[in-house]
């Protein structure tokens, strides 16, 4: 339950952050450089968490402001406490004015180790590589309960490369009680030969790089540049929308030609998928 509830908190801090870099250009900042750039260790945020606690908060603003890193802010939360006393919070997650990205210190769990980052300048969310949903591997039965709150459409490209199963699933649709538009690529792998239905996500090193691109004939709703992972993904704010109407593109580069061949060999059998290859890097588009 605290591991629930402490997800749920940290997306929606998650959020919070998000809109103060995507509320405009150049996202509303303090000039004043940090004395120091790291985030605020566990005591800092133990002591303000008591604050809130016991005074409670009003009067509050969210902001940027500059830390001794180039072109990189923090964001922070100047309050008043219950008692009128002014005080000043620094979050722990950091803002790149260059490249749009939202991120905490730990990278890949995340900002706020919500499993999630944002890059304001494209206005996409994406799963990070150490997310908590890496822990629990894939299996279909995840999809049929996705239906509650998930409107997309799935394919699975199965092939055998390297002593193991291989399923490379991508995934395009509505996310989230339909509030987001997006999709994802995700490299899954077992043993050979084992029984049953679950696959395992790609260790660090069988990560490739991934990228991801979802659009239709009005949006571009995803445009992510390849990176070095195991589940490429985007999501963005946007109507509800008839997955079948979305089109996405996929390339992905494996670590050499018996492994993209087999996986060429794979998609290329299955209907509504075209591929292309340019040496060791399969091109989807489905």
């Amino acid at each position: 339950m605290k591991r629930v509830i402490s997800l749920i908190l940290s997306i929606v801090m998650l959020f919070s952050v998000a809109g103060i870099a995507a509320g405009a250009e150049q996202p509303v900042q303090v000039n004043e450089v940090q004395e120091e750039s790291q985030e605020p260790n566990f005591f800092d945020k133990f002591t303000h968490a008591l604050t809130f606690f016991k005074y409670g908060i009003k009067n509050t603003r969210l902001y940027l402001k500059d830390t001794d890193r180039e072109n990189i802010g923090e964001f922070c939360i100047d309050y008043e406490r219950g008692d009128g006393t002014p005080d000043m919070a620094r979050l722990g997650a950091f803002y790149n004015y260059d490249t749009g990205e939202v991120f905490s210190s730990d990278y890949d769990k995340g900002v706020f180790g919500s499993g999630f980052g944002y890059n304001a300048i494209h206005d996409q969310f994406y799963a990070t590589n150490d997310c908590w949903q890496r822990q629990f591997g894939f299996t279909p039965i995840y999809d049929l309960l996705a239906k509650v709150a998930f409107d997309y459409t799935t394919k699975r490209i199965f092939f055998e490369y390297g002593g193991k199963d291989w399923m490379i699933q991508i995934w395009k649709g509505n996310y989230v009680f339909n509030m987001f538009v997006g999709g994802e690529v995700g490299l899954y792998n077992r043993p050979d030969g084992k029984f049953g239905m679950h696959y395992d996500c790609a260790t660090d090193e069988e990560m490739m790089p991934i990228s991801i691109d979802v659009y239709d004939s009005e949006n571009t709703y995803v445009d992510r540049d390849a990176t070095l992972t195991w589940w490429a993904t985007g999501f963005k704010l946007a109507k509800k929308v008839d997955p079948d109407t979305l089109t996405l593109e996929s390339s992905l580069t494996f670590p050499n030609q018996e492994m993209c061949d087999a996986f060429v060999e794979a998609a290329s059998k299955i209907e509504g998928i075209e591929c292309t290859v340019d040496g060791t890097t399969a091109a989807i588009k489905w």
